[in-house]
């Protein structure tokens, strides 16, 4: 059975919702990606999984097969070639987003690490497991953007960004989403700025009035 968003954002918060407090499933390597490098032109990255099921097991596509009882780990890992982004987000778009239950993300420096690792307030993990972070507005049923992590700055670096969760459904499951960055403007931009408005202002003032 394919389950359907049927609220807004307050109902995906539930859909999404942290795991139980209960027995831990097992925690197993779905898929490695490595999405290249963030950068111009290149200033967003698309990632995702969908899987099949057979009986007790699925399987990801392009990855490994496990338990569906298990909880699957994937990893997308992107480089930072500069430093100079004002802005990171990692987003779940809803309009792909079906059969998958316990869906989170966190976001460290560094390669891959062995599914189910606690980094233990590691300074490598920059953000830690979260479903929403920055979601300020409604998101309509089965369609839009999603946000679950927000970073306001990124040095140059090699970074991973890991999604784990549950394939719930009996046919399989899926999701997806997309990184966005926006750059800092060059200093010399700020610079070419002020020099505009610094010549407007005279202009201005020398206007007869």
């Amino acid at each position: 059975m394919i389950r359907k968003f049927t609220g807004t954002a307050l109902a995906v918060l539930a859909l999404l919702g942290a795991f139980s407090t209960g027995a831990q499933a097992a925690a197993v390597t779905s898929k490695q990606v490595d999405l290249g490098s963030l950068g111009v032109p290149a200033s967003s990255l698309n990632f995702g999984n969908s899987f099949s099921v057979n009986g007790a097991t699925a399987s990801s596509v392009g990855g490994n097969s496990f338990a569906t009882t298990d909880t699957f780990y994937d990893t997308y890992t992107f480089s930072v070639p500069t430093a100079g982004f004002n802005s990171f987000t990692a987003s779940l778009e809803l309009g792909n987003f079906l059969a998958i239950s316990n869906l989170s993300s966190r976001l460290y420096a560094g390669t891959p690490v062995a599914a189910g690792t606690v980094f233990g307030g590691n300074p490598a993990l920059i953000r830690p497991w979260s479903t929403n972070e920055t979601n300020t507005t409604n998101v309509a049923a089965g369609n839009g953007m999603f946000n679950m992590i927000s970073v306001p700055t990124l040095a140059a670096g090699v970074y991973t960004l890991e999604v784990r969760g549950q394939v719930a459904g009996t046919v399989g499951g899926a999701y997806a989403g997309v990184i966005n960055v926006a750059a800092i403007p060059e200093p010399s931009t700020y610079l070419m700025f002020g020099l505009g408005l610094g010549l407007m202002g005279l202009r201005i003032r020398r206007q007869p009035r």
